[in-house]
């Protein structure tokens, strides 16, 4: 090793070379960042909640089996006593291995920027091995992050990758994909940030093999991305209710069950959930709406994304101007913005 002022050069050579280490096998490794994300309402959480119950008994496929190890979980919408314990019961989870984090003061929300170093602390006390983010978009700070910046989604995610590989432990981050995505790996929306950071994405959602509809059990576990080995085959999941007790009260709340493999792609999931056949300007709108609902997004970057989900320019224009959307120029860049009230409706007749 060599080095120069802040910069230092390794070669090669003398960087051992080390397989792949699975919290669960092919789906999640270890030491690294990955998201698992579907649409709200579906039972992500729930099926996180499995994934850490699991872990806690050590009964999770992976190079963690027959090894109980401690979970983290920062959650920013579930609350503690109602939802998240009675959940972890009725999987099955060691609760003495599962740990709650958030700010000392609880009007505070838990920022993964400014408090990435007492989340370490912990996580190296408690020799964690899965640290879950539900949802990760809620722990970014809104007031020097923008979601839909690359960059800015960048600088967040780097230091929790860091985090991981230093710790030697998973971050598994939920998130929710835009109605207006067509391909699982345009999920999270906004930044390609989110993906590109991600070294797995696990993607969930309606099994558009069943009939049962969005109240019944039926769900999908598929694999989109993996960095480090093969895609692993797509799992049925049954969301359901359960029961548990504090004291002689009974508790209702919910249970995932992972079944067997099946051949339903993510691809497959995200198109279930978002409906196919929509009118092509319908389906532009929709896109900009959600694409423009947190603020600007960059001018320069619309069309390709657009293209991405198969939406023309002539499309994309027509939906621009169905919406009111308006063009302004920042520094060096042009950006598109919603107003504050859209000005115009859509004309079903239009297209």
């Amino acid at each position: 090793m060599s080095s120069d002022g802040d910069v230092i050069s390794v070669k090669a050579s003398e960087v051992e070379a080390k397989p792949t280490r699975w919290l669960w096998l092919r789906w999640l490794p270890l030491k690294m960042f990955s998201l698992l994300i579907g649409l709200p309402g579906l039972g992500k959480t729930t099926v996180v909640v499995e994934i850490a119950a699991l872990i806690t008994r050590g009964k999770l496929a992976g190079d963690l089996l027959g090894k109980p190890a401690d979970v983290l979980i920062a959650s920013y919408e579930d609350a503690w006593s109602e939802t998240l314990r009675p959940r972890l019961e009725a999987a099955g989870a060691d609760l003495d291995r599962v740990h709650f984090l958030a700010c000392r003061d609880r009007g505070r929300v838990l920022d993964l920027s400014h408090q990435l170093g007492a989340i370490e602390r912990i996580a190296r006390a408690r020799e964690a091995k899965l640290l879950i983010i539900d949802p990760l978009v809620a722990g970014m700070p809104r007031d020097d992050v923008n979601s839909h910046r690359d960059q800015d989604v960048r600088s967040v995610l780097a230091p929790i990758a860091t985090l991981a590989e230093q710790c030697g432990l998973t971050v598994l981050a939920t998130g929710h994909f835009p109605k207006s995505a067509q391909r699982a790996l345009l999920g999270m929306g906004g930044s390609v940030g989110f993906s590109a950071a991600a070294r797995s994405i696990l993607v969930f959602g309606l099994d558009p093999k069943d009939a049962s509809g969005a109240r019944g059990p039926a769900r999908v576990l598929a694999h989109a991305k993996c960095n480090v080995g093969p895609l692993a085959r797509s799992v049925k999941v049954a969301v359901g209710g359960a029961l548990v007790f504090a004291g002689d009260v009974p508790i209702a709340t919910s249970q995932a069950v992972i079944g067997e493999e099946c051949d339903v792609s993510a691809d497959d999931l995200v198109l279930a959930d978002i409906g196919i056949g929509e009118a092509p300007t319908d389906h532009a709108v929709r896109f900009l709406r959600e694409l423009l609902a947190d603020g600007p997004y960059p001018a320069k970057d619309i069309p390709d994304l657009a293209a991405d989900q198969g939406i023309s320019w002539r499309t994309l224009e027509r939906a621009k101007k169905l919406l009111g959307v308006k063009s302004k120029h920042e520094g060096k860049a042009w950006y598109w913005e919603r107003p504050a009230v859209e000005e115009d409706a859509i004309d079903e007749s239009d297209e």
